[in-house]
């Protein structure tokens, strides 16, 4: 034995400075009202075949999905995820989705005195006693499920029903009432225990039920449990109300999510009338039954990766197998062009018909983003800046509020923002700047030289250390940075003049 060495050195080992604080995917994220969708988490696929899988082929989440998916940008990418969400538009029971059965007829007719601890609402029915020795097929077995159920105490199973789906091969249960209660089954693990064997373990589908949920508050719950999107829209037809509400909610959140719209000639003027001034708002005349154009922005968004050089895209001129135009003639352009909504349309070369999205804009103010490439791009530098923010915050020890904490957090954002932001296009260097833009950027930063600095470089960047007082009459510190940089601009039109001598 001897004395520990740690009694004269202790060494402590860690790593140090790793980012700690992940940038958000700018994904599509799809409400819908189909209690499939648990209102409590968040249904994510990276495949249409997963869509497929989880909603069938036949379901319109897989519709979308297919025509998410399939899209290739000309920068050869393409979306990676998609996340789909409940909007509870109306109350609906509790539920349970069963897995796939992996049991046999046979292994559950072998089955005599079955239990299954099932809980909806604020009941649980503990049954025991289940024979299926004489179900002749999974519907028998349903039924007999069913008929126990029904014989327990609470609301929910007065009259439950359960049932056998025989393409999904899974067995279906859906409450009493349509009310907000929750749903769940106690696997037990002893030998008579059916949960398993039925498909209502774990990896069951146990969507709680549902009161009906304002828009607002369908929004606000998703966002609160993950801002991890960039994009989002409503499968079901809204009102012109519900849309401006949605549009208003988004808009307030300052450019963090982009709201796709759909609209037809039953709706467009109004729609165009209520969102044109409403920011990050992406309206899409779409008229067709079956087909997305309203999904061209998120499809677009979700397939730009910003670490790549020179990926940002104008979300003009981008072509989708799939889409019929809808706008063939100058006179309904013109009409949509005033109201600020896209279309797909159509031109012409040769006899050649060329179809791709137009026009890429958005609702908005004077002081908004109105270009949709401008928008993502500034909603992914805005998440960026964040995120490499936070991470020093939480990975040294303090920023201290003066000269050194303010050439760390310039330091931080310079090359965890800023450099990136060059790499890929969303700031434009050695763009010219006009006189009105000049004295702006004068103004605003009390620098004369900070315009050389936005149209040479692309951006002029400081930051300083500011004292405030709480609302507990405490003085706290806080860094206040503002950065200025040149938006990339993509044209939509060519003008040429041809002079012949």
């Amino acid at each position: 034995m001897a004395i520990s060495i740690s009694r004269y050195v202790e060494i402590t080992s860690g790593v140090g400075g790793a980012g700690v604080v992940r940038q958000r995917d700018l994904i599509g994220r799809i409400f819908t009202d189909n209690p499939r969708v648990p209102v409590d988490s968040l249904v994510e696929v990276t495949s249409a075949a997963d869509a497929s899988a989880y909603f069938g082929s036949g379901s319109s989440e897989y519709a979308r999905a297919l025509f998410y998916f399939s899209w290739i940008s000309k920068n050869i990418t393409s979306p990676r995820k998609l996340q789909f969400a409940r909007w509870a538009s109306a109350a609906a029971a509790p539920r349970i989705y069963g897995t796939a059965l992996t049991s046999t007829l046979t292994d559950l007719q072998a089955i005599t005195a079955g239990t299954l601890s099932l809980t909806a609402g604020d009941a649980t029915a503990s049954l025991t006693g289940l024979d299926f020795s004489g179900a002749a097929s999974f519907a028998a077995v349903a039924t007999i499920i069913q008929t126990a159920i029904r014989a327990a105490t609470g609301d929910q199973f007065t009259t439950a029903t359960v049932s056998y789906d025989a393409t999904s091969r899974s067995f279906l249960f859906v409450g009493t009432v349509a009310e907000a209660a929750p749903i769940s089954v106690t696997v037990t693990g002893t030998v008579n225990d059916i949960s398993l064997r039925i498909g209502w373990g774990p990896s069951a589908v146990f969507s709680p039920g549902v009161d009906v949920t304002s828009l607002t508050d369908t929004l606000n719950a998703s966002a609160d449990g993950s801002t991890n999107f960039g994009s989002f829209l409503f499968m079901d037809a809204l009102t012109t109300d519900e849309v401006v509400e949605v549009a208003g909610w988004n808009a307030e959140r300052n450019v963090d999510f982009m709201f796709c719209v759909r609209c037809d000639d039953t709706n467009r003027d109004a729609l165009g009338a209520a969102l044109i001034s409403q920011g990050g708002t992406a309206l899409t005349y779409a008229p067709l039954a079956g087909e997305y154009p309203e999904m061209c922005p998120m499809i677009v968004l979700a397939a730009t990766d910003y670490t790549r050089r020179n990926s940002v895209q104008n979300y003009m001129f981008q072509q989708f197998d799939g889409l019929t135009a809808s706008v063939t003639t100058n006179a309904l352009a013109n009409e949509l062009d005033a109201l600020r909504i896209n279309y797909y349309g159509v031109t012409q070369t040769a006899g050649q018909f060329i179809a791709f999205y137009q026009r890429g804009v958005l609702g908005g103010g004077s002081t908004d983003p109105t270009d949709q490439n401008t928008y993502a791009n500034e909603m992914w530098l805005k998440d960026t800046a964040r995120a490499v923010i936070l991470s020093l915050l939480l990975s040294v020890g303090r920023i201290p509020a003066n000269a050194s904490g303010r050439g760390s957090l310039i330091s931080v954002l310079q090359e965890g923002a800023i450099d990136p932001a060059l790499f890929n296009g969303t700031i434009s260097v050695d763009k010219a700047l006009t006189t009105v833009q000049k004295l702006y950027v004068t103004d605003l930063t009390g620098d004369e030289l900070a315009w050389y600095q936005v149209q040479d470089k692309g951006y002029w960047l400081d930051a300083e250390m500011q004292s405030y007082v709480t609302t507990d009459s405490r003085t706290e510190f806080k860094a206040v940075y503002t950065l200025v940089y040149a938006k990339d601009d993509a044209i939509r039109r060519v003008e040429g003049t041809h002079v012949l001598i």
